[in-house]
């Protein structure tokens, strides 16, 4: 390449050059007479003599060789050819060089101005390819002509016509890309538009670049920082996909508090609108553990935006949470008892009050034991901690009470609250008839079988291992008798039921008939 560039013939003179410049390394062999033709800055160095200082006068702009080639083609009288590419480079060196047309006529920096007008500015590609490759020492020096302002409003005015544009400018440096979305969105551009592209932006820069060297790590720093800062903060406005990510990007990042502040805001408005995915994507840690920490205090956040009237939130949140529990126990292998513990007791907490039964929670249980063959019995008791028995569906009660895999003592609260449940079904089937003794009769016949029940259970807590399944089957054996006999009974006061024009069945959620009077 320096040898190109010093080359006599291309610049069209027989005299020895007298002038060797250095352009990134790259020497050029000039004639000085022939540059202060054209340049007011050079023909300046050499009147004060000042020829040290004009040897490095490319010094100040970040200027590559193949730009000055063209500024010394033209000052030896060739034709030259612009491009997109290439033209901010060569207006910020005309400008450097005072190339003007008050020193010379029809100099660079009019010819420059010209193209930009008519070629560059009137197209919106031609605009996008030519400030993509500026370096900030370029920007620099064309911020101080307002050339950057003249690129801004070119770009803004095609945006606001077509706004789907905006995805185009992903490819620009930050500095540009932060101007153009601040400018978009004082003129009213759509905020799905900005959205959209501040995600691709964060996508191509943020999370599908490797960190590399410190420099580049703090370059997707700078830029996730900014991305925060130009999101809206309208719920719903942005994916929680997105926002999770960008909040563990930022942390990974050691981004300021600002930055991760605003995500972790952002997320708590619209927990309730999060995935199981979502939360796992937060929470997990590069080396494969979670964030309890993380979590709680997105959860904190999340319930001090509402009141206790937004019911529904709450809710989704719930169930969101117990689906995470279940998606981690299920899929990570090397899940902790005391993690699978602490995720537990957040569900729980999220679920207090607000979900009727724990069936998820029990599925977790279930399928975290699956996996983990080899616990203890104390281990097996610790992940069992978080599970409510008294909250189980019937359903769930009976599959748990022939469930093998968990421990003695929980089998035997789940055939003790599952009695419970097939007294209180019996007792609200027979509510508001007015046979008082007949229903005292019956609660002294319940009372008795519970008590036989608690001494079975007693003996089963303390039998030894080898019959531990066996106990269990008669137990469920017993509260199965104890069903079939209560629908017996209770198959009488459906009869009376029915003449009173109530349903003739009850759902597992417990009747809620009531005696109407005949027509």
């Amino acid at each position: 390449m320096s040898n190109r560039y010093s080359k006599n013939s291309l610049i069209g003179d027989s005299k020895s050059p007298d002038l060797e410049l250095f352009v990134k390394g790259v020497p050029f062999h000039l004639h000085k007479e022939t540059l202060a033709k054209k340049s007011a800055k050079v023909t300046t160095l050499l009147e004060c003599s000042k020829i040290d200082e004009l040897r490095w006068i490319l010094r100040d702009i970040d200027i590559d060789p193949t730009t000055f080639f063209l500024v010394t083609k033209f000052c030896h009288g060739y034709k030259i050819h612009f491009s997109s590419e290439i033209i901010v480079s060569v207006l910020c060196a005309a400008y450097y060089l005072e190339m003007n047309d008050d020193h010379s006529s029809n100099n660079l920096l009019n010819k420059a101005v010209t193209f930009l007008e008519q070629r560059v500015l009137t197209s919106w590609n031609e605009t996008v390819k030519a400030l993509r490759v500026c370096s900030d020492k370029i920007l620099d020096k064309i911020t101080d002509v307002g050339i950057i302002e003249v690129f801004l409003d070119s770009l803004v005015e095609k945006a606001l016509k077509d706004p789907r544009l905006l995805e185009d400018l992903i490819t620009l440096p930050l500095r540009l890309y932060e101007s153009l979305i601040l400018e978009s969105s004082k003129h009213n551009v759509p905020i799905e538009n900005l959205v959209v592209s501040l995600c691709n932006y964060a996508k191509r820069w943020v999370f599908d670049k490797d960190s590399g060297d410190e420099s580049f790590s703090r370059y997707k720093r700078e830029v996730i920082e900014a991305v925060e800062r130009l999101l809206p903060h309208q719920r719903g406005a942005i994916s929680c996909g997105f926002l999770f990510k960008s909040l563990k990007e930022s942390i990974f990042l050691d981004a300021c508090s600002d930055c991760r502040n605003g995500f972790e805001v952002r997320i708590s408005k619209q927990l309730d609108m999060a995935t199981a995915k979502d939360l796992l994507i937060l929470s997990s840690k590069e080396d494969g553990s979670y964030d309890i920490e993380l979590l709680k205090t997105i959860l904190k956040s999340f319930y001090s935006n509402y009141n206790v009237s937004d019911v529904s939130r709450f809710v989704s949140v719930a169930k969101m949470l117990e689906e995470f529990l279940f998606e981690v126990a299920a899929s990570d292998a090397s899940l902790k008892v005391e993690t699978f513990k602490a995720l537990g007791e957040i569900t729980v907490a999220a679920s207090c009050d607000v979900l009727r039964y724990s069936d998820e929670i029990y599925r977790a249980i279930d399928v975290f034991l699956e996996r983990r063959r080899g616990l203890t019995e104390s281990e097996k008791m610790e992940a069992c901690r978080v599970l409510e028995c008294k909250k189980l569906s019937p359903e769930a009660c009976e599959h748990a009470s022939k469930n093998e895999k968990l421990p003695l003592r929980i089998v035997v609260q789940v055939l003790f609250f599952s009695q419970q449940q097939i007294r209180d079904r019996w007792a609200k089937e027979l509510k508001g008839v007015h046979e008082k003794t007949e229903d005292v009769d019956v609660e002294e016949e319940e009372n008795d079988e519970i008590e036989n029940m608690n001494k079975k259970l007693l003996r089963l807590d303390i039998e030894s291992d080898s019959s531990k399944k066996r106990g269990i089957e008669n137990l469920a054996c017993a509260v199965h008798c104890g069903k079939k006999k209560m629908k017996e009974e209770i198959s009488v006061w459906r009869e009376v039921k029915r003449k009173f024009g109530c349903m003739t069945s009850f759902t597992v959620d417990a009747c809620n008939c009531y005696i109407k009077k005949r027509k």
